[in-house]
């Protein structure tokens, strides 16, 4: 399965307070999102005997779980998930996999590294977090207002990113079946990418930059 990428909007006050404290990034990536914390469900009659038998559990979300004060508001940080369109936007920036100058690598690579000895990179399910400063920040946003939509659809090589590893072969069964469809998406991602880190930098705040 491919990695999966994002940022998360992150004022100068909480970028400071995270390389401090990098054990807190964990709950900052969840973006104030409430969700329930699991129960184990211990059923009756010959299911629950032959249970206890094995090392199987079973578990739901606990319903009577109480969200904590300001969870039931719905105020999210500000973030936006790429989900896997983070690679192939990498491409369409840099022409790498995984490498390019800054400020067009800022998806993959630059900034500062923030996961440390306190965050276990295996439990945790992160690859890289990396802290982008608003100066960064506004550097990304003028890169990314410079460049045109006609500009990236050329960059659009499908072939090449098939040796790059950034998609499967294209005779494979998750291969691109529609150039055109796929790129449409990616032409969506990133202007949903733009706007971000647009306002992003007209607030002033710095980034999370994610990989998992």
């Amino acid at each position: 399965m491919g990695m999966i990428g994002g940022l998360v909007r992150a004022s100068v006050e909480e970028l400071a307070r995270l390389r401090e404290h990098p054990s807190e990034l964990l709950e900052f990536l969840d973006c104030g999102v409430w969700a329930p914390p699991n129960r184990e469900v211990r059923p009756n009659g010959i299911l629950g005997w032959w249970l206890r038998l094995t090392p199987v559990r079973i578990y739901e979300n606990d319903e009577d779980a109480v969200p904590p004060p300001g969870a039931e508001a719905g105020d999210l940080r500000p973030n936006i998930d790429l989900d896997k369109a983070w690679e192939p936007l990498h491409f369409l920036l840099t022409g790498t996999a995984m490498e390019g100058d800054e400020p067009a690598c800022y998806l993959a690579r630059g900034g500062g590294e923030l996961a440390g000895e306190d965050l276990d990179d295996e439990q945790s399910g992160y690859s890289s977090i990396r802290a982008l400063t608003p100066e960064q920040v506004a550097a990304f946003d003028r890169h990314l207002s410079s460049l045109t939509l006609d500009e990236l659809r050329r960059r659009f090589d499908v072939d090449r990113m098939v040796e790059l590893r950034i998609y499967s072969k294209r005779r494979g069964k998750t291969a691109p079946t529609d150039d055109e469809e796929t790129l449409g998406h990616l032409i969506e991602a990133f202007e949903d990418l733009r706007t971000f880190v647009r306002e992003t930098a007209a607030s002033g705040a710095g980034a999370i930059a994610y990989l998992t």
